[in-house]
């Protein structure tokens, strides 16, 4: 029997199934032939109906091209009918479902929809049923002012026109598709499901697309967003991260912003987050809100990013070029943003959506997901969650500082800079990242650890930075030792004398360094707290350069009673030992008064002080200072920290000493036979 046959011999029973909702089990149910497959089987285009049946094609979409910015079709989208939209399960009948084929079609063939047949003039709805592996479905979107005010938890579902025979309904002509701004479920005619967001990478150090929503509606909280990203910068500063910029408002970049920044930027350094910061500092605001411009910018970037972090503070108004009336978020908004967030996850970067404010609060949090993921923060799953939403920038920067360190806990980042040919010292002013090839090794001697011994060399990333992840074990800290392999045309440059600088990264405290190794090999001890981050950075400049020879000499004289004595010549019972500091960034050893210590370079430091021993009966030490430094009087305090900007630096250090004989005389001139004349 013939696929017409089988439907003719159905029609009178059919047609009472339809007409008496009882005997169907369900009010209004529409007439289904018997379960013959037909046109049940997956067409790889859209058939042509016959007189008495009618074709529903729907067009489904995935991953906007960057390219062309068309949307690609998306296969294995499941779609059913329903009777109407008050109904909670679809038709029980193989012809009311159907999966998109490799063009996107997802067809229904509906069966007695010719004159005076129980499916003739029926008014069917359209929902998701499932999507493919690796996406998901959206079935409700927030419809609504862009404001955020009288937001809609809107069905994501389309009635199709009363069926007749012999007709053809697309989803892109006949219904869902619209250009009728006044329609808040206005559609593009292309059936949306969103991508899996791909996780973040477990390791410390991040390349993020940064996106900044412009929009008008941001007003007076606009230094709070830059602040916010600031925090965000910060927070990665230290670890081997790195930067990238977008802006929307109406468009992207944003029409009062010139360009976006695509190109990713290393804010490793202090400097090089100072230098991102600046990309925004002068930046204001636009108008309008179109989220599918702003990924879309992402999404032809040439550069992989991590992923991308979207603040916004408000639903889309507006999709492609201008589209949109720019007032009111409908379907067609939020579905171009999923397209184009799905092309930025297609290169697996993991999409972030923080909104900040009522305008994306409550039910708002159904788009955000959509451009995402499904799992909202709890919370306490900074990592894990696609979307944020919080009530100000300022918990905005808490969770984008979060997110930064998350995956720096417990671990030990090192920074290597190279400080410019022409400094001196320890001044590593416009130092730089080091590029490729600078090789470090951890290890410990703390028991119970793992993942120690281990050696990094920095890439071509621009960052200069290597992490290493010590297994703690049941440790609450460990004493972790860092050695550097040192290139032959470099030298190390202290910073305070110490090898490294040392930050934990969670409180920007400082740490405690130790000096390690040798000349030839330095390194560094640095006591590291479990849950701590730790970035240390480690500075070298180009041997040869910059490294002209400087000495120290230290002078000492006696005020005893207003009679000057030089060194060796005072009253017998008074004496002092001299310290000094350096070179090469040395603590403080013993250096006999008058003698010159050499070995330090221009713009070395160094600190002098001293240990005043006073036996002598009835003396008493009013005071010791500096008094004159290479031929100019001074009265600096001990202990006197100097920098040396010369080849030679020449100190004299005063002590005024008081002494009383027990009979109440001065006992100055009785010492008088040793004294003479000071150096000076």
């Amino acid at each position: 029997m013939t696929y017409r046959a089988h439907l003719a011999a159905a029609a009178a029973l059919l047609l009472a199934l339809a007409t008496a909702p009882a005997a169907a089990g369900a009010a209004g149910a529409v007439a289904a032939p018997a379960a013959t497959g037909g046109r049940a089987a997956l067409p790889r285009t859209v058939p042509t109906p016959d007189p008495d049946e009618s074709v529903v094609a729907v067009r489904t979409g995935g991953d906007r091209d960057a390219a062309t910015d068309a949307v690609d079709p998306l296969a294995g989208v499941r779609l059913a009918l329903y009777v109407d939209a008050d109904a909670t399960d679809p038709i029980d009948a193989s012809w009311a479902r159907c999966t998109s084929d490799a063009d996107g079609d997802c067809t229904f063939t509906v069966p007695l929809t010719g004159a005076g047949e129980a499916n003739n003039g029926r008014v069917l709805t359209v929902r998701q049923l499932s999507a493919p592996a690796g996406w998901y479905t959206n079935p409700v979107l927030r419809t609504g002012p862009g404001s955020g005010s009288g937001s809609t938890a809107s069905p994501y579902e389309f009635q199709i026109p009363a069926l007749q025979g012999g007709a053809t309904y697309r989803s892109t002509r006949e219904f869902m598709y619209s250009t009728d701004n006044s329609l808040p479920t206005r559609s593009g005619g292309v059936w949306q499901s969103s991508r899996d967001n791909p996780p973040l990478p477990e390791s410390c150090g991040l390349d993020v697309a940064v996106v900044l929503d412009l929009s008008a509606s941001v007003g007076s909280q606009l230094p709070a967003l830059k602040a916010a990203t600031d925090a965000f910068t910060d927070a990665l500063t230290g670890t081997p991260s790195r930067l990238a910029l977008f802006s929307f408002d109406q468009a992207s970049p944003a029409t009062s912003v010139e360009a976006n920044h695509p190109e990713l930027q290393s804010v490793s350094t202090p400097a090089g987050a100072a230098a991102f910061k600046s990309l925004y500092a002068d930046w204001t605001l636009g108008k309008g809100t179109n989220w599918d411009r702003a990924l879309h910018a992402v999404s032809q970037a040439p550069e992989h990013y991590d992923a991308t972090v979207v603040l916004t503070d408000g639903n889309p108004t507006r999709f492609g070029s201008l589209h949109g009336d720019g007032s009111n978020t409908h379907f067609i908004d939020v579905e171009n943003g999923i397209f184009s967030a799905n092309s930025v996850k297609a290169k697996d970067t993991r999409v972030i959506a923080l909104g900040v404010g009522s305008g994306v609060a409550g039910v708002s949090g159904l788009n955000l997901r959509a451009i995402s993921g499904p799992t909202e923060f709890d919370g306490g799953n900074t990592t894990t969650a696609d979307y944020f939403q919080t009530t100000d920038y300022g918990q905005a920067a808490d969770q984008l500082r979060a997110l930064a360190l998350d995956h720096c806990t417990g671990t030990l980042t090192v920074v290597k800079q190279i400080a410019p040919a022409d400094t001196t010292g320890e001044d590593v002013t416009g130092a730089t990242p080091a590029g490729p090839g600078w090789t470090f090794d951890a290890s410990t001697t703390t028991s119970g650890m793992t993942g120690l011994p281990d050696t990094q060399t920095t890439t071509s990333d621009g960052t200069g930075a290597v992490t290493f992840h010590p297994g703690f074990g049941v440790n609450t800290s460990a004493d972790l030792t860092v050695g550097e392999i040192q290139h032959p045309d470099y030298a190390l440059v202290t910073q305070d004398g110490r090898n490294a600088v040392c930050t934990d990264l969670d409180t920007g405290q400082r740490l405690p360094v130790e000096n390690t190794g040798t000349e030839a090999a330095p390194g560094f001890t640095v006591d590291a707290p479990r849950q701590a981050a730790i970035s240390c950075t480690v500075y070298n400049r180009p041997a040869g350069t910059g490294e002209e020879s400087a000495d120290l000499t230290v002078d000492k004289e006696w005020n005893v009673d207003g009679h000057l004595y030089a060194d060796g010549t005072q009253p017998d019972g008074l004496s002092a030992q001299l310290t000094l500091t350096g070179p090469h960034g040395a603590g403080p050893t013993p250096q006999p008064w008058g003698d010159t210590r050499t070995g330090y370079v221009i713009g070395d430091r160094a600190t002098a002080a001293e240990t005043v021993h006073l036996t002598a009966p009835g003396c008493t030490l009013a005071r010791s200072e500096v008094t004159n430094i290479d031929g100019a009087g001074v009265h600096l305090p001990l202990p006197y920290d100097t920098t040396l900007t010369e080849h030679h630096q020449h100190l004299t250090v005063t002590n005024t000493v008081t002494c009383c004989p027990e009979d109440g005389h001065h006992q100055g001139h009785g010492y008088g036979a040793k004294s003479r004349p000071a150096r000076h």
